[in-house]
């Protein structure tokens, strides 16, 4: 009787098992099959639509999510392997928790996100959405690595000098800076981005002979300077004849910057890094031309590091109106106690970005000689430049980034 009532539990526990088996298999419960979980120095990848990027899956999205297990942060980079082409693959990628939204028209070295950062306990879930031009393409395999950076380039110079903050102590876009407010974590077109912003004393730069002073780690891990003086030139920003005459690409100023480079830059240029520069379109206009920038800056009070018009690459650039506000500077608001404020500078710099104009006239965005933003000043004035360039990722330097020992170039 014990042996019949003991059989008899084997198979009720095998036909539940079985039930069970068949009513997930009936209801699409095992649809994730190809989850895969990778552990990685103390990251769970988990792929969770497979680490094969294939030309079947629904949509051609893909979902994965990366965590920290470890007690430390960690950098991390996420790339596409295997590719036969990755230049005609237009993809976005989107993460709730870093706030990344990117979309590019192909996969440069096959990265999507170069590295960014993810403190202890956390996740960033992500979705990478490609073209359907990719159902032309061979497999490739989504890859997550740890970053591991070299201590002597220039970027991890930069942060091991620096205290990180995740947030600015005052306000960028409402509020200007004039205390040490360190480097801080935002993203750009390309990823993770690092500014200085406020009194900074320790982003100094010697490069070429002249001094310069660090802007931001960019997002695919260049560093972008700006000159700690002028040219010792004034130009007029536009040339007033022609359509378009306030497009980047028309003006007087991309002439000076090129002949300037030329004479003063071309024999680093293996240094140096041909950088995104953004040409902005008109916001609205007829007779009288308001750009996205104003909206922007002047009335949402919405900074950004992300390219809202075209895109061009160039070896040589200005300052964005932006970029100066995460610096510390304000439209209309003196500041005298930030690291882009230089009192022997008594004429205003000229950004690339555009304010607003007319038929004739065109009026950029300025660095006043007072710390300001202005947009008040016409573009066929005479002002100040104030070279912008981007230092490739892969130099070493020495120096702690102080005016006693800046940073210089060593290989």
């Amino acid at each position: 009787m014990k042996k019949k009532i003991i059989m008899m539990i084997i198979f009720a526990s095998a036909f539940l098992a079985l039930l069970i088996l068949l009513i997930f298999k009936g209801f699409g419960f095992n649809k994730d099959k190809d989850i895969k979980i990778v552990v990685k120095n103390g990251l769970s990848i988990n792929y969770l639509d497979g680490d094969e990027i294939k030309s079947t899956n629904k949509n051609n999205v893909y979902r994965f999510s990366i965590t920290n297990d470890s007690s430390d942060d960690k950098y991390y980079q996420i790339s596409i392997k295997d590719l036969d082409d990755a230049q005609n693959i237009t993809y976005s990628i989107t993460c709730d928790e870093t706030k990344l939204n990117k979309t590019d028209n192909s996969f440069i070295n096959n990265s999507i996100v170069d590295y960014a950062v993810i403190i202890p306990g956390e996740t960033h879930t992500y979705t990478l959405t490609v073209s359907q031009s990719f159902n032309d393409i061979k497999i490739g395999t989504l890859d997550i690595d740890e970053y591991t950076f070299i201590k002597e380039y220039f970027s991890q110079s930069i942060i091991s000098n620096s205290t990180i903050y995740q947030k600015p102590k005052t306000n960028v876009g409402t509020e200007i800076s004039q205390i040490d407010e360190g480097l801080i974590q935002d993203l750009d077109d390309d990823g993770v981005t690092y500014y200085f912003r406020g009194n900074v004393t320790n982003n100094y730069f010697k490069f070429a002979d002249m001094m310069w002073r660090i802007v931001r780690i960019n997002g695919n891990n260049t560093i972008k300077v700006v000159l700690d003086s002028t040219t010792g030139d004034t130009v007029e920003y536009y040339n007033e004849t022609g359509d378009d005459y306030f497009k980047y690409v028309n003006t007087n100023i991309k002439t000076y910057l090129n002949e300037w480079y030329n004479e003063n830059l071309k024999m680093y240029d293996k240094y140096i890094y041909a950088g995104k520069l953004c040409d902005y379109t008109l916001y609205t206009g007829k007779d009288q031309y308001i750009f996205e920038a104003s909206q922007r800056l002047g009335i949402n009070h919405t900074p950004t590091f992300n390219c809202l018009g075209s895109k061009l690459t160039s070896k040589i650039m200005l300052l964005t109106a932006d970029e100066i506000e995460y610096a510390g500077g304000l439209i209309g608001v003196s500041n005298d106690s930030y690291y882009l404020y230089k009192s022997d500078i008594v004429n205003p710099s000229w950004t690339i970005t555009p304010a607003s104009g007319n038929a004739s006239e065109f009026y950029p965005y300025a660095l006043s000689n007072n710390g300001s933003i202005d947009d008040s000043i016409v573009g066929n004035q005479q002002k100040n430049i104030r070279p912008v360039i981007n230092i490739s990722k892969n130099v070493v330097v020495s120096g702690d980034g102080t005016i006693d020992n800046p940073y210089e170039i060593v290989s």
